[in-house]
């Protein structure tokens, strides 16, 4: 498929910041004026998750198969779009401990997403997926016995 074209690229990181405004719409709602740090956080991180899990889905399936170039547009838009929608996320929370709390919850997922991309766009398109290797790896049943041998 190649790099999108600049009207497809626009649209896809519109339809990115589309999908964001209405997410953070959604829990500003919610969310509003409550300083119930604990909730909040866990509808942050949820939020997050989902936003992130769709954002890298629908840049990788616009240029599959993905070589170097391909990867590195994936990785720059994905990041961008993720850094963007967690300052708004953050911003959204009116109560300062409230927002503190999700903020180091956020800041984390970041990362670990990060790493996830990472892992994701480096992985030969030819490399089996974890699932592939999972359903390779033998039952415990039919995995041989082996008896090591005492310690002296």
């Amino acid at each position: 498929m190649g790099i999108p074209d600049p009207s497809l690229e626009n649209y896809l990181v519109n339809s990115a910041r589309g999908r964001a405004a209405e997410l953070l719409t959604s829990f500003a709602s919610e969310h509003g004026t409550s300083v119930d740090a604990e909730g909040i956080c866990h509808h942050a991180g949820s939020l997050f998750e989902d936003y992130c899990g769709g954002l890298l889905d629908g840049l990788r399936n616009a240029v599959l198969p993905a070589d170097a170039s391909e990867a590195r547009w994936v990785r720059d838009h994905c990041l961008a779009l993720m850094v963007e929608f967690a300052t708004r996320l953050r911003d959204s929370i009116a109560d300062s401990k409230a927002r503190h709390a999700a903020a180091q919850l956020i800041q984390c997922k970041v990362l670990e997403h990060e790493r996830e991309l990472r892992v994701v766009l480096e992985r030969p398109s030819t490399a089996p997926a974890a699932e592939e290797l999972a359903s390779a790896v033998p039952a415990s049943s039919e995995l041989p016995t082996v008896n090591l041998p005492a310690k002296p």
